[in-house]
């Protein structure tokens, strides 16, 4: 059984209502490192252009945060993905998340959704949202997926249920989103497409890390903001953890090598 999921619901609420250092890792043995993540609050009423969500969430949505000035548009957008019957209650919803400091908005979400998974992968989509508004269905799925496996452990060959490699990970997460990429990491880095060197990376975007474009050796999805989640390496469990952006910037012992959109963002 996966060990709990505690630290990483810390990473995200950290993330989200500080923007500031993060939690690191907890008694649940997920590694996570430390971040500088800046996630800034959506503007109250923005509209939220996401074919993962419908029309009518996505007016309940805009309509809702014009309630309660200062609430993050994306912690709405990011509960409904996960559970849409969210979206008939937004009212109430809204009510509760306002009634509570904005710190403390993201772990109220996560007291409204039906289980501890279902917050954090939430969480996950809000924080992803956060950095792209018009995330689309293909990636918001990919994420989905990777989030709800959060504390997977790791497994060379892993292709899950259960445990993963790096490759194996991303690979299964495109997969669930009906995208098929390679098996493993130099294939799925040679694949394509790739994201031009110096352009902003987006959500859903894989990072390739070794020591040159021809000897790749590790994969993560990002997730936005300068996060992804990744399966580490043997004895480590899949994880959020901050990432370089720049190429031939140093990640351990390897370096970031650049990045590939099969999302089609």
């Amino acid at each position: 059984m996966a060990p709990p999921l505690v630290a990483v619901a810390g990473l995200l609420i950290g993330a989200l209502a500080t923007g500031g250092a993060v939690l690191g890792a907890a008694a649940t043995a997920i590694s996570i490192g430390p971040s500088d993540t800046t996630v800034s609050s959506g503007a109250a009423g923005t509209a939220l252009a996401a074919p993962a969500l419908n029309v009518g969430a996505q007016s309940a949505i805009d309509a809702a945060a014009t309630q309660c000035p200062g609430l993050d548009w994306s912690l709405l957008a990011g509960g409904v993905l996960v559970d849409p019957s969210l979206a008939a209650g937004l009212t109430s919803v809204v009510t509760d998340l306002c009634s509570v400091p904005a710190a403390s908005r993201p772990a109220t979400l996560v007291s409204l959704l039906s289980g501890t998974t279902e917050g954090e992968v939430a969480l996950v989509l809000a924080h992803a949202l956060s950095t792209n508004p018009n995330l689309n269905v293909v990636v918001a799925e990919a994420i989905t997926f990777a989030a709800s496996n959060l504390g997977a452990p790791y497994r060379w060959g892993g292709t899950g249920p259960g445990g993963f490699d790096c490759s194996g990970l991303t690979q299964a997460a495109y997969q669930s989103a009906h995208v098929t990429i390679p098996r493993v990491a130099q294939d799925q880095f040679d694949a394509g497409p790739a994201v031009a060197a110096g352009s902003a990376l987006e959500p859903g975007d894989l990072l390739f890390f070794g020591s040159g474009p021809s000897d790749v050796s590790h994969v993560g999805l990002s997730i936005g903001a300068g996060l992804m989640i990744d399966a580490p390496h043997t004895g480590a469990f899949v994880r959020i953890e901050p990432t370089p952006t720049t190429p031939g910037a140093s990640f351990g012992d390897d370096l970031y090598i650049g990045a590939t959109r099969p999302g089609g963002q």
